[in-house]
């Protein structure tokens, strides 16, 4: 059946005015529009992509592509370039083309380029010519599309090598990566600051991370190990040097092989931009002391590829994190914030206190500080004994304490829970406390760390048995904060 054409009037609204900026000069985001490689790239929704047959960027040059979707569809498309203003205005006609190479319908498009404080400010003005019957299914998705392929540039221009690798005029001592993520800005930020995630998706495929330390906060330490597929160990040392919660991180960052020398610096810094409909567009940007730095980083340890890849491990956590959901008890006591941190932190009180109601607990090692440990024996009133450790992450009195609890021996080993073989080997503690003036919030999370299979569903149906376990333990500081026996 043949398509009939509609007037201008009526293709008129579906025209549409889009703005974006660009943290890329203006030279090289209207370069991502004239070069073939770069515009197919990004050119159309995410999941797509471009088989270029014809790519003539001048002024009456032509252009023919197949659109490619993700489930196999081919939507081809032609066009001409109508105007060219480096690097102020190009103007291009484009036409989607049914599976007889007739038009559906045509679209100006009209790019117009600006300097922005920022960088580069793009006003997209799209305006639909003439339109067939059919051609309304496709034009409803224009704004969402259009959307997407814009995000798409704005990874193209922040990724691969970004500030580098032979751009034009590009700093050649950095390069980024950027990802957007479907998930809120809050989700992505803890996923990018909590250890306990961190360790889970941190390096490129094929890599384990274990992290000794991370105090995301100015001045603050992370101090992690990256082990390789053969086996390798990349020992990473950095310092964060600003932090602004939920926008924000840098850092400065020293590491290499291990046995080898201290040969990767650079300084790094992670944007997080909330995006509509609870989307987080992360920006991931390394800075090197000389251009031959970067150069060495990027040929000896694939550093592109593997922030890429870590970023995609990163997006396939995101969606599990609130699917295995941390262990949570809260509780007020009639008593000020630096008593109950007293409590945690001084041996004596703590002897008094901690374990299952109608144990008693005796303390072998006590050092409340990052690094130290803690040693404690719990003799059960069947006279059985139990061994346990803490080892301190932080200590910031009197609001947060954090440390790993694991099982332990008299000799302080780490051992696996002696009724439970598939309990998690090693938890993490975090205690907060919230100042109510006379009284004090208590907030005590529990979560398994590098957990196997296993070992992870036993700790999401142990919530019950942790809740009868912790509430018994509580009301016991709270009898030792009251002095009540």
């Amino acid at each position: 059946m043949g398509a009939k054409g509609n007037t201008t009037k009526a293709a008129a609204k579906w025209d549409l005015v889009l703005k974006r900026t660009f943290k890329a000069p203006r030279h090289l985001v209207f370069a991502a529009w004239v070069d073939a490689r770069r515009f197919g790239a990004w050119w159309g929704p995410r999941g797509f992509s471009n088989r270029i047959h014809k790519f003539d960027a001048r002024p009456g040059g032509e252009i023919r592509l197949d659109m490619c979707g993700p489930e196999g569809s081919v939507y081809p498309m032609s066009g001409s370039f109508r105007e060219i203003v480096v690097p102020e205005r190009i103007v291009l006609a484009t036409a989607a083309l049914d599976g007889a190479g007739k038009p559906l319908f045509e679209v100006l498009n009209t790019a117009q380029f600006a300097d922005h404080p920022e960088g580069t400010e793009l006003t997209l003005t799209l305006r639909v010519g003439k339109t067939t019957e059919s051609a309304g299914q496709y034009l409803k998705g224009m704004k969402e599309g259009w959307t997407m392929s814009l995000e798409r540039l704005e990874e193209l221009l922040g990724g691969g090598t970004g500030g580098g690798g032979g751009e034009p005029g590009a700093d050649d001592r950095q390069f980024a990566v950027s990802r957007v993520f479907e998930a809120p800005r809050e989700l992505v930020w803890e996923a990018m600051t909590d250890p306990r995630h961190v360790a889970k998706w941190w390096g490129p495929r094929g890599f384990t991370t274990k992290i000794e330390e991370m105090d995301v906060r100015q001045g603050g330490a992370w101090i992690h190990v990256m082990r390789g597929p053969d086996g390798t160990e990349y020992p990473n040392r950095s310092v964060f040097t600003e932090v602004q919660r939920l926008e924000r991180i840098a850092y400065s960052h020293g590491g290499g092989r291990k046995n080898a020398p201290d040969d990767v610096h650079f300084t790094a810094t992670w944007s997080f931009d909330a995006l509509a409909e609870n989307r987080t567009r992360l920006t991931v940007r390394m800075q090197f002391a000389t251009a031959a730095d970067k150069a060495k980083i990027v040929s000896e340890y694939g550093a592109i590829e593997g922030a890429k890849q870590t970023l995609e491990r990163l997006s396939e956590l995101l969606p599990l994190i609130n699917a295995h959901p941390d262990y949570v008890i809260t509780r007020i006591f009639d008593a000020r914030r630096d008593s109950v941190f007293s409590a945690w932190t001084d041996a004596a009180q703590v002897a008094k206190w901690f374990g299952p109601k109608g144990c008693t607990v005796r303390v072998a090692r006590f050092e409340a500080k990052p690094g130290g440990m803690a040693h404690l024996c719990m003799r059960m009133p069947d006279g059985r004994e139990m061994w346990g450790k803490w080892v301190f992450r932080e200590i910031a009195a009197p609001e947060r304490i954090v440390y790993v609890n694991c099982f332990s021996d008299e000799k302080g080993g780490l051992t696996k829970h002696p009724m439970n073989p598939t309990w998690p080997l090693e938890l993490l503690t975090t205690v907060t406390l919230e100042d109510l003036v006379e009284r004090t919030r208590l907030t005590l999370r529990w979560s398994p760390l590098h957990p196997t299979e296993d070992e992870q569903r036993t700790f999401d149906l142990g919530h019950g048995s942790m809740s009868m376990g912790w509430t018994g333990t509580l009301e016991q500081l709270d009898r030792h904060l009251s002095g009540r026996r």
